[in-house]
């Protein structure tokens, strides 16, 4: 998803992120260690953004099948879900109602950050969460293994109306799985999608705020962080 959207990926809806959250990051995972109004840095936020539903899945390596495949382009209502993966670390992603919210002058947090670093409060290996998209119901499945399976089943109270996955995930339930490394079903959203940057060292010493923004280099002469650098 990285790769496709830009974004940073928090799974568990149970560790919900907030911007300005402050964290660092340990095999691509962000752990959240204090905040920017913890820190008295002030910020403002630029008014959310509609995105809609959003669906992923890797390319090549997952099949989603119900009981009313038949149908062609929308599928119709469905009693159960199977999502099959032909290699291990596949992702399959079906979120709605998602939003994004930014911080927005990354400018001026920069500059109230600088006095942090100088007094050696904001620590190197700092990130803080710069977008956030906050999502609705939403399922998520990696596989671990090739060959990993999870089927589903859909409560008799949802059926009668066509329905996307991520629509009807509070009232979907795991009959089996197999190699499967993580799956998240929850009705109530969580916030598994996000934007970080970091304070860096320029060459001739000085520092600047660089965001993690995929391969894209923003208008504010910041420079793009790389996705290795979630590996620390």
């Amino acid at each position: 998803m990285y790769k496709e959207f830009g974004y940073l990926a928090g799974w568990l809806p149970s560790t919900r992120l907030e911007l300005g959250d402050v964290g660092t990051f340990a095999d691509h995972r962000f752990t959240k260690r204090t905040t920017l109004a913890d820190l008295g840095v002030p910020f403002t936020t630029d008014a959310a953004g509609g995105l809609a539903d959003l669906e992923y899945s890797s390319r090549g390596a997952v099949a989603v099948t119900t009981d009313a495949q038949a149908a062609a382009v929308s599928p119709g209502p469905f009693a159960s879900l199977s999502i099959t993966f032909s290699r291990g670390g596949a992702t399959f992603f079906s979120a709605g109602g998602c939003t994004e919210q930014r911080i927005a002058n990354l400018p001026g947090l920069e500059a109230a950050l600088l006095p942090l670093c100088r007094g050696r409060i904001w620590r190197p290996e700092y990130f803080v969460v710069t977008s956030l998209v906050s999502t609705g119901p939403t399922v998520i499945v990696v596989s671990q293994d090739r060959g990993a399976r999870i089927d589903l089943k859909l409560g008799v109270d949802v059926l009668g109306a066509p329905m996307s996955v991520a629509r009807v995930a509070g009232n979907l339930s795991v009959i089996s799985r197999v190699d499967v490394a993580a799956s998240v079903l929850t009705p109530d959203g969580a916030t598994p999608l996000f934007r970080a940057s970091r304070m860096r060292r320029k060459l001739l010493g000085e520092q600047e705020l660089v965001v993690r923004d995929g391969d894209r280099v923003l208008d504010l002469e910041l420079v793009s962080a790389a996705w290795d650098d979630t590996a620390d």
